[in-house]
């Protein structure tokens, strides 16, 4: 599963956005995502970024992953425009358990907009056509509603809270864990096609 995931990685497309490899030329657009307080709010326990240095350090992570096959990241370019309006991917994976975490941000001027929706489709189909994972998961914060709902909206169902699970900021957070199953991904895309 995992060499499957490395050895295809490759540029994404839809309609609006490219998905591709985040690079050094990135590092404004990260700076601008990751320095607005209202994008790191539910971001790990981070605050927002201060200096141009983080974003490049941020950068040299997302590279590292990649050449470690720790994880993958995309960054999310409108074509209309060419700019990086936020990232999404993959980490946590388990070859043996057949799973990966996909984890995501987005510049707050696009949101609301169905961008998020579209990059993390592109992104799932991606991963369920060239491996065989059986299972991606995602970790929501309780208040972070707005996470919640874009990734019910995809399939994902609330298989429910892990209380006190993660340090947060000097406190001890509850976690919504959300799952979508190849099977779950086999059934929407049916009743999809039945719809059309």
């Amino acid at each position: 599963m995992k060499e499957e995931l490395f050895r295809n990685y490759r540029e994404l497309q839809s309609q609006r956005l490219l998905l591709r490899e985040i690079t050094a030329r990135d590092v404004s657009d990260i700076f601008e995502i990751y320095s607005d307080p209202e994008v790191m709010l539910y971001f790990d326990d981070r605050f927002a970024f201060q200096d141009l240095s983080e974003a490049e350090q941020m950068i040299s992570g997302y590279q590292n992953e990649i050449r470690d096959q720790n994880g993958m990241r995309w960054g999310i370019v409108l074509k209309e425009s060419g700019k990086l309006i936020g990232t999404c991917g993959f980490h946590a994976i388990s070859d043996y358990h057949k799973r990966i975490e996909t984890g995501y941000d987005l510049n707050r001027h696009y949101w609301g907009k169905g961008f998020m929706s579209e990059a993390l489709s592109l992104i799932i189909d991606y991963a369920f056509t060239v491996s065989d994972v059986n299972r991606i998961e995602a970790f929501v914060e309780t208040p972070n509603t707005a996470s919640r709902s874009l990734l019910e909206k995809l399939g994902f169902r609330l298989e429910g809270l892990l209380r006190e699970h993660e340090m947060c900021r000097g406190s001890l957070i509850d976690i919504q864990i959300l799952s979508l199953l190849r099977k779950d991904r086999k059934a929407a895309d049916g009743e999809k096609n039945r719809q059309d």
